[in-house]
């Protein structure tokens, strides 16, 4: 078994189980335009199969538009992530969704303005997004590619700790070959196995293996440690953060909507500190009820940062931010909540605008 083969399996299994976490679900393959081969996922496009890392249907569909899926290009590699694989993202959705089946007998009944049927297949057609995951960063070129052409990327390492990161870039050969053949090769199945059930009894071997004293099962065990206290907050500006709860446990806010009021709307007040001006804390609370509040880190992304970096992280520029980057963030929660897939949290303006007037004061 190659390290890298493990390495991307890896990276698949930990980026899946984060999309299942916010509500995604596994696609079907329908045996024609999308199928099963040897464990691999392919989907039909314009020019050949693509064999799909990662294909998962979204917690919610848009009205008035076709249905999306969302596929995740992996590339576990230690160096940072290039624009090359970026494009090549743009190029895969390019060919997926401009896919259309056309035969001679179509084109023929084209002539006849009377003809009984339409020369069309019938079959649900998706609008496919198509994104990149890495283990580590992005280049600029890639960062600034992506955001021009609306391609999702996703970083483990925007989320797990230097640790972590550092593992998973010591996995080389020679990790690998001092592990039993049979014993990595049940392991890989288990991190391909889009269902990923651990417990099955077929993985009773990666069950032994990821609970043993070793890099890829003390990876294993912090990612779905971090997962399990995690959200994925979508901004309106389609720019994602990942919201950790300071406070390991199931008591928190968004655990308990349904306490008081599923489908209702919270606030929340975004504060920072000098020593770590990338990492803000979303304090969201009940308007009800103040009390029932619940404290989230989380990582700017990475162009509002640098641009707030731009003006030497002015305070008053940092309040900009807050109102015209992070007024509504939509949460994916479906995990704990399955009939309100997403949570609605809106900046307090009350609060804002009180921040301004101190800051204001402060300065005169």
């Amino acid at each position: 078994m190659k390290a890298g083969n493990i390495k991307g399996a890896l990276l698949e299994y930990v980026v899946r189980q984060l999309l299942k976490n916010c509500g995604f679900t596994n696609v079907r393959a329908d045996n024609l335009f999308s199928f099963e081969r040897g464990g691999l996922f392919f989907i039909n496009g314009k020019g050949a199969a693509h064999d799909a890392d990662i294909i998962m249907n979204p917690p919610i569909q848009m009205p008035f538009a076709y249905p999306t899926q969302l596929l995740f290009e992996c590339k576990a590699y230690r160096s940072i992530t290039s624009l090359t694989f970026v494009r090549n993202a743009l190029g895969l959705r390019s060919d997926l969704n401009d896919f259309e089946i056309v035969t001679r007998d179509s084109l023929l009944k084209r002539q006849n303005n009377k003809r009984a049927a339409y020369a069309i297949d019938a079959r649900t057609r998706f609008l496919y997004q198509v994104g990149v995951a890495s283990v580590n960063e992005f280049s600029k070129p890639a960062l600034e590619y992506a955001s021009n052409n609306k391609i999702p990327l996703l970083s483990l390492s925007w989320f797990l700790g230097t640790n972590t990161i550092n593992d998973f870039n010591r996995i080389d050969q020679p990790l690998i070959d001092s592990f039993q053949e049979d014993e990595i090769q049940n392991l890989y199945d288990f991190l391909k196995d889009r269902e990923g059930n651990l417990h099955d009894h077929k993985y009773q071997r990666a069950y032994d293996f990821l609970r043993g004293d070793n890099i890829i099962g003390n990876i294993v065990t912090f990612s779905n440690t971090v997962l399990r206290y995690s959200y994925v907050g979508l901004l309106e500006t389609g720019d994602m953060v990942f919201l950790f709860s300071r406070t390991r446990t199931e008591e928190n806010i968004l655990n308990s909507q349904n306490n008081y009021g599923t489908f209702s709307a919270l606030k929340a007040e975004i504060h920072w500190i000098a020593d770590r001006p990338n990492v803000w804390t979303l304090r969201v609370y009940n308007p009800r009820n103040r009390e029932q509040q619940t404290d989230f880190d989380f990582y700017v992304p990475k162009r509002i940062f640098s641009h707030w970096k731009s003006f030497n992280f002015d305070k008053s520029v940092a309040l900009d931010i807050k109102q015209n980057f992070f007024s509504k963030i939509f949460v994916f929660n479906q995990r704990n909540n399955p009939e309100a897939p997403f949570t609605i949290i809106n900046i307090d303006k009350e609060w804002l605008e009180q921040a301004r007037q101190q800051l204001t004061e402060d300065e005169e």
